[in-house]
């Protein structure tokens, strides 16, 4: 089959490799759609490193084409989208429903192959399928909103509470799809004006320019009492964002840190215990709640597609990544 290999930072070629095969308890999917993740972005990039070459991508749908001895429930022909982190079920934090601190997890695109190619191999436990009427590009967008639904939840979002998003890129703006459906009123944070735009789009009340030096200011006027919002999400994963998150939350309200930065990010302690701030961590999503994504999807209450600013073929997957790279666009997706 074919595959998109990265073969070392920024060095990515289409490549012949051998059609995987499902061993028990896996299936085999026929790639049809595959989104490029912030993630699969750090590792392009050479800010996290893989054992090369490794096939990239994580978030995808399409169909089942084989199915290993063992399995029941899937087959040939069937729909699917699947998770891409492969928990273990059997450590302290799988047995208390965290799948995603697993100590023993396995990543798609980190140490097992991605789908950024023809055909997938994924363990059968992990795979859900999707209506006909969902297309796959809109199942290649489960996980992804799925991050932010989970964020959301973490940060306790409730009917009427206002929160702000730092930073529109995909998982920022499924963030916003995410708290607009849990009843916030939504602000949203980002430099790129078509970002904003499309944050609107999703539910944004108010869309701002993250470069405006008096931004802090201009949210809270529009926050009860002018305090700030409930909640802030930093989905931008920049260490600036994180200080900006902490000055705009209101006292006795959470900041969630959802970004993957790898830079250290300055927090004055003494502003965060005196206003009882809690700061929060956000990691992909618990057992179970990926089925709420394709709901949401399905059922057309997120226009999670809207997002899509490129779709290419295989052979243009090395100009998504740099489209992605650029900030040109929120999301791009690879359909092999």
């Amino acid at each position: 089959m074919r595959a998109a290999l990265l073969y070392g930072p920024r060095d990515i070629r289409v490549a012949e490799v051998p059609e995987p095969e499902p061993g028990p308890g896996e299936v085999v999917i026929r790639v049809r759609a595959t989104g490029i993740c912030g993630s699969d972005l750090h590792t392009y990039t050479g800010d996290r490193t893989v054992e090369y070459p490794q096939i990239l991508g994580h978030e995808f749908a399409g169909d089942v084409v084989a199915v290993g001895e063992g399995v029941s429930g899937i087959a040939p022909g069937d729909r699917v989208t699947a998770e891409p982190n492969f928990s273990c079920g059997e450590c302290l934090y799988c047995r208390e429903g965290l799948v995603n601190l697993c100590v023993n997890r396995l990543g798609m695109a980190i140490n097992w192959p991605g789908t950024l190619a023809e055909y997938a191999r994924v363990p059968a436990r992990f795979v859900w399928r999707i209506p006909d009427t969902m297309s796959y590009r809109q199942g290649a967008l489960v996980e992804p909103l799925m991050v932010g639904v989970h964020a959301v939840r973490r940060g306790r979002v409730r009917v009427g509470d206002t929160v702000a998003v730092m930073g529109c890129g995909a998982i920022g703006l499924l963030t916003v799809a995410a708290a607009k459906v849990a009843g916030a009123r939504v602000f949203a944070v980002d430099i790129v004006p078509e970002k904003l735009d499309m944050a609107r789009r999703l539910g944004a009340e108010a869309a701002f320019n993250g470069r405006d030096p008096d931004i802090v200011s201009q949210i809270r006027a529009l926050t009860p009492a002018g305090q700030g919002p409930m909640v802030v999400f930093e989905t931008a994963g920049v260490a600036a964002t994180v200080q900006q998150a902490l000055d705009l939350v209101r006292s006795g309200g959470r900041v969630v840190l959802v970004g993957l930065s790898t830079r250290p990010a300055q927090v004055v302690p003494m502003s965060v215990a005196r206003r009882e701030v809690e700061i929060l961590g956000s990691f992909i999503y618990y057992a179970g709640e990926f089925e709420v994504g394709i709901r949401l999807i399905a059922d057309r209450v997120v226009d999670a597609e809207a997002i899509v600013g490129l779709a290419v073929g295989l052979d243009e997957t090395e100009a998504a990544f740099k489209a992605v790279e650029s900030g040109a666009v929120a999301k791009a997706i690879v359909e092999p």
